[in-house]
């Protein structure tokens, strides 16, 4: 399959997923959407609102290109809005459709890039760009492309959420690692921005060269649904499996309804925990012996300084 097949297809799908979505908010549908600040952001980016639950996941799922705000390139930084959605069979083989086009769009940049793989990764990347631009779409977010919506086929009894803590990894760097990895990025050295950061290197003093630290940090704290149980109650052993970050709303099927309204037990979420709407605070002491650079050194490698106190 070619990039404008696998875009398109992709898009095909998101939208009748989009659609099928947007006839079910008619309050029969139970949805738990939480609303910290990064989902309210992204609503309002999305020109939707948490009164249309259903509106606002198909619009999110919807959404695999860079928005008017949103800096082409940065794939770091994408819409998410965590949340649990009750949902009909028939919208979630259409949301499993829309994987797999996802799967085969990854799969078929994959194999690009490994055609590319002799070659920096800036020109690389950069190649990867024209060919969405040639194929008519230039914002892929591949991020937002890549990310699989989290799928409850089968209802489960009971689900699990709960929220976990921004991670940050520091890991000890070289200087030569460093400029290895900066001439990685430029190898002509027509880049002023690597170039820039590559004197700042050789400019280090000598008792500077053992303070290098590559810092990187999980951009927010996210949703998890941690296990999906299946048991009856009474039941000497629940079975479960974990599903993954939520990123975006998960779809849970709920039976297609009938006649029984959300009183019955379709059209219903399964038993499951509530959460906060906004992540907890932090409450790790901070280590004393570990003082990081606030700004980066040499952003384009996420390396600070330790300040040695």
């Amino acid at each position: 399959m070619s990039f404008p097949g696998a875009l398109a297809a992709m898009h095909q799908r998101a939208s009748a997923l989009r659609e099928a979505l947007s006839e079910l908010d008619n309050g029969l549908w139970e949805s738990f959407l939480l609303q910290p600040a990064f989902a309210r952001d992204a609503a309002l980016r999305l020109n939707q609102t948490f009164e249309s639950p259903y509106c606002l996941a198909g619009a999110l799922y919807a959404q695999l290109d860079y928005d008017g705000e949103a800096e082409l390139g940065d794939a770091r930084h994408t819409l998410q809005i965590p949340g649990l959605l009750a949902a009909p069979s028939h919208v979630i083989a259409l949301a499993q459709n829309l994987n797999q086009a996802k799967t085969e769009f990854q799969q078929l940049t994959s194999e690009y890039k490994n055609i590319l793989g002799d070659r920096p990764t800036l020109e690389r990347d950069g190649q990867l760009r024209e060919a969405l631009l040639d194929a008519g779409y230039p914002r892929a977010h591949l991020r937002q492309c890549y990310r699989q919506i989290l799928l409850c086929p089968q209802r489960p009894d009971a689900i699990t959420l709960s929220w976990i803590k921004a991670r940050k990894s520091i890991k000890k760097v070289t200087v030569q690692w460093c400029e290895k990895k900066l001439v990685q990025l430029d190898p002509l050295g027509e880049d002023a921005g690597i170039q820039y950061q590559r004197q700042l290197l050789a400019g280090l003093h000598p008792r500077q060269h053992d303070l290098l630290r590559q810092v990187q940090v999980q951009s927010r704290a996210n949703l998890q649904v941690a296990e999906i149980f299946y048991g009856k109650p009474g039941e000497k052993e629940d079975t479960y499996r974990q599903v993954g970050y939520a990123a975006m709303p998960v779809l849970v099927e709920s039976g297609n309804g009938g006649n029984r309204g959300i009183a019955g037990s379709g059209r219903r979420l399964p038993e499951f925990t509530r959460v906060e709407h906004e992540p907890p605070a932090g409450r790790r002491r901070q280590r004393r012996d570990l003082k990081i650079a606030a700004d980066p050194l040499l952003p384009a490698l996420r390396v600070h300084l330790h300040t040695g106190q």
